[in-house]
């Protein structure tokens, strides 16, 4: 052989070492992602679409979206998407008076969690639902005005937030 064969071969033989090593990474990244990412977990499934309204259609989705209620508003809504999450994962949904009524900081501070709500999901695959949260029926009361937060976790991991105003 010569040097020119020599460095072809080798040329050659390192294509066929590249291109083995490519194909063994190729198939333990589909291999790994296939197993994690095919089946619904916690961790992988997401919360989108949140969005605060007042009031939700029979599918959960959102009637007149609105960031800011008044303070004799009834019900507040917040509708949301779900998707990828396994059936039986715990659903919380905190609301949170985040603050800007001085009246109501003195009771309750600032941050303060106003409401949890759960639910267990029921169904695979993805779809809508939604929260409320309702006056308190005292004649006369209102919202405190200023600002508010919903945090949708689920299994204990938090997924989406949303923010919303009482005037």
């Amino acid at each position: 052989m010569n040097i020119a064969e020599d460095m072809v071969n080798n040329s050659i033989n390192n294509f066929k070492l590249a291109l083995y090593i490519i194909t063994v990474l190729v198939l333990v990244i589909v291999a790994v992602t296939g197993c994690v990412g095919g089946e619904a977990s916690s961790e992988n499934g997401v919360v989108s679409e949140i969005t605060m309204s007042t009031a939700v259609d029979t599918n959960n989705r959102p009637i007149n979206p609105t960031t800011v209620f008044s303070v004799d508003a009834e019900n507040l809504f917040c509708s949301f998407r779900l998707s990828g999450f396994p059936v039986g994962a715990e659903l919380e949904a905190q609301w949170i008076y985040i603050g800007g009524d001085p009246d109501a900081e003195a009771v309750t501070g600032k941050n303060y969690v106003a409401e949890t709500q759960t639910a267990v999901i029921t169904k695979a695959g993805q779809g809508y639902t939604s929260t409320v949260y309702s006056r308190t029926n005292i004649t006369g009361y209102t919202w405190p005005k200023g600002d508010y937060k919903v945090v949708i976790s689920v299994d204990g991991l938090e997924k989406a937030s949303t923010y919303f105003k009482i005037q």
